[in-house]
C-alpha cells in the first residue's frame, strides 16, 4: 500500500502524539476542576467490519470495494484520569484519552485463510459537543502497534512473496460514535480499523498494510 504525501503527514502528526503522551506516562498533577464527568474508567467495545481493496486515502474518500475479509474484534479500553498529565497536556484539543488493546480475528472467505491479530494503542477523543444534550458524539484518533499470526493476504502486494512482509506493523484508528443522551454508557462506535509500516517505520516490504471499515457496540462501566 502505496502512502501519499498527505497521508505521511496524518502519520507524522499521530506519532507525534503518540511519543510525546509515552514521555508523559502515569505522571500525575493537579486534577482540572472544570473537566466534565467520565462515564466509567473502563470500556469493552465488540467490532466488526470488511477489509478493502482500496487504500487508505480512498478509503477516507468514500470508496469501498470488499476484499474478501472480514474482521471481529473485542476491545478493553481505560480512560486516564482527569487528573494524569497526559490527558491535561492534551485537553486542550482532545477531553478524554484511553489506553487500549483489542484482539482480532480475521477471516478471509476468499483466500481461506484465518488471522489472529493484537492491537495495543493509545486514543485521543473529542466529545465536548454542543448538541450533547439531544445527542451524544465523539471523534477519536488512535495510534499504536498491531502484531498478527501471519502477514493476512489483505496485507500482501499482489505477486510478491510473504516473506518480504512483516507481521508486526503500525496500528491506526479513527472512530465515530453515537449515544443517547438517556444511556450514554452504550456507544454506537463506526470505526476504520488500519494497518500499515507507517512509511517504512516497521520492518518489510514498506507497501504492506490493509484497511477495515466496520461498526461496534461500547459499553462503559
Amino acid at each position: 500500500m502505496i502512502l501519499r504525501s498527505g497521508e505521511k503527514m496524518i502519520y507524522k502528526i499521530i506519532l507525534s502524539f503518540l511519543l510525546i503522551s509515552l514521555s508523559f506516562f502515569s505522571v500525575p498533577v493537579k486534577a482540572n476542576s472544570s473537566a466534565e464527568s467520565d462515564l466509567g474508567p473502563w470500556s469493552v467495545l465488540l467490532y466488526a467490519g470488511g477489509t478493502a481493496k482500496q487504500v487508505f486515502g480512498d478509503v477516507m474518500l468514500g470508496k469501498y470495494t470488499s476484499v474478501g475479509e472480514v474482521i471481529y474484534a473485542a476491545e478493553l479500553a481505560y480512560t486516564l484520569d482527569q487528573k494524569n498529565i497526559i490527558r491535561r497536556f492534551f485537553h486542550p484539543v482532545f477531553d478524554v484519552v484511553q489506553v487500549a488493546g483489542n484482539l482480532a480475528y480475521r477471516h478471509d472467505y476468499a483466500h481461506h485463510d484465518n488471522v489472529k491479530e493484537g492491537n495495543l494503542y493509545l486514543i485521543w477523543r473529542f466529545s465536548r459537543f454542543p448538541w450533547s444534550r439531544y445527542l451524544r458524539n465523539s471523534v477519536a484518533i488512535g495510534d499504536g502497534i498491531s502484531y498478527d499470526s501471519h502477514p493476512p493476504f489483505a496485507d500482501v502486494e499482489g505477486g510478491k512473496p510473504i516473506s518480504e512482509f512483516s507481521r508486526l506493523l503500525n496500528y491506526l484508528l479513527l472512530e465515530v460514535t453515537f449515544a443517547l443522551p438517556a444511556h450514554p454508557e452504550f456507544e454506537l462506535a463506526l470505526r476504520v480499523h488500519h494497518r500499515c509500516t507507517a512509511w517504512g517505520t516497521f520492518s518489510g516490504n514498506p507497501n504492506a498494510g490493509s484497511t477495515n471499515v466496520g461498526v461496534g457496540l461500547r459499553y462503559y462501566f
